[in-house]
């Protein structure tokens, strides 16, 4: 990406692109700020700064309340894991904790997975590539069922590398995108789905019911928020992590508007856990309105960033490093805000500018 962004500085120079970016282009923050003025709009839905106000009350993104067979519930010791995370078994390298009846979360402290006991068969999702045969390990020890459905909350490989592990009648489900990816990679160790869909898709086994969606693509291709409506918990695996600063890139996204529209988005669901696919920790509302102010103050960096820094042959770069030294500042306490404070300004710098 650095050597493209350089490569096209004498150009913006020579036209002088970033003279009228600093004089007419460039918004004050707090005009972005302003309550109802938008900054873009994503698949018509707005996103305005004080509030990323993704209008969606027209198609609101919310659980209809589903009597199941059997009343079922997110347990209240459950919301421990939101603060501490479990301890981690150095034998077998994981810790599988049921969070709600039937439910259950298995993490190794940095991936994690989650899958339902539904009484005629386990409903799993994602399969890390580092945890291998340990999630079925894992799952024999709490349940005799065996794994029926399998659920991609994505494409990366990272988190679905070992669905090729799971017994060969396994029902394999994701979004249309997230297929159609995998086809074109043609890889043993994803297989293809079997079942896939657009916009909604509601699977019922057993006892258990989940409700999938698909919001935009906040971080990937084909990504989908897993809802557990009668638990109230969601998994939306690499959009955010609880508690820390986001990994490089913002997470590698792909659409920083949609990234940014997704804040709301999921705010409007009713939940009260997230299983995020990362971190030793569960998260919270708070935790994602926390993020969302993260975001939202990185992308007011990268606006002050781009009003004050002058000119250079390393233009892009100042701007990234300004707005990284900002951020540090604000947020100086927060878990791994040194680790990639400037990759993510390069994501940020980018869409406030060019988007």
């Amino acid at each position: 990406m650095n050597i493209l962004v350089f490569a096209f500085i004498p150009l913006i120079l020579s036209l002088g692109i970033i003279p009228a970016l600093q004089s007419e282009f460039i918004p004050s923050v707090d005009a972005i700020k302003a309550k109802g003025n938008s900054m873009t709009e994503i698949n018509s839905n707005k996103v305005c700064g004080d509030r990323l106000c993704s209008e969606i009350s027209d198609n609101k993104i919310t659980s209809p309340h589903v009597v199941t067979k059997s009343q079922k519930a997110l347990f209240p010791s459950s919301m421990d894991y939101t603060v501490t995370g479990p301890e981690i078994d150095p034998d077998k390298g994981y810790a599988v904790i049921e969070i709600g009846d039937g439910l259950y979360w298995l993490t190794d402290g940095m991936y994690q997975v989650m899958f339902l006991a539904t009484g005629q068969g386990v409903i799993l999702v994602d399969a890390p590539m580092g945890m291998g045969t340990k999630i079925q390990q894992a799952i024999s020890e709490v349940t005799s069922e065996k794994v029926t459905h399998f659920i991609y909350s994505h494409i990366h490989k990272d988190h679905v590398g070992s669905a090729s592990l799971l017994p060969k009648d396994t029902v394999y489900i994701s979004h249309s995108d997230t297929a159609e990816h995998l086809i074109m990679k043609n890889d043993p160790q994803r297989p293809v789905p079997t079942v896939t869909f657009d916009d909604n898709y509601t699977l019922n086994v057993g006892d258990q019911r989940l409700e999938l969606s698909y919001i935009g693509d906040f971080h990937s291709k084909g990504d989908i928020v897993v809802n557990s409506p009668a638990h109230k918990v969601i998994m939306a695996v690499d959009f955010f992590h609880p508690n820390a600063a986001p990994f490089q890139y913002f997470g590698i996204t792909r659409d920083m508007g949609e990234h940014i529209a997704a804040h709301d988005k999921l705010l409007e669901m009713d939940w009260d856990i997230i299983v995020s696919g990362h971190e030793p920790i569960l998260g919270t509302p708070e935790h994602l309105k926390f993020n969302k102010e993260f975001t939202l103050s990185v992308l007011d960096n990268a606006y002050t960033a781009m009003k004050t820094t002058k000119p250079s042959a390393n233009y892009f770069g100042d701007l990234a490093n300004k707005c990284a030294e900002l951020t540090v500042e604000q947020y100086t306490d927060l878990k791994d805000i040194e680790v990639s404070p400037v990759e993510n300004c390069v994501t940020m710098v980018f869409y406030a500018m060019i988007d």
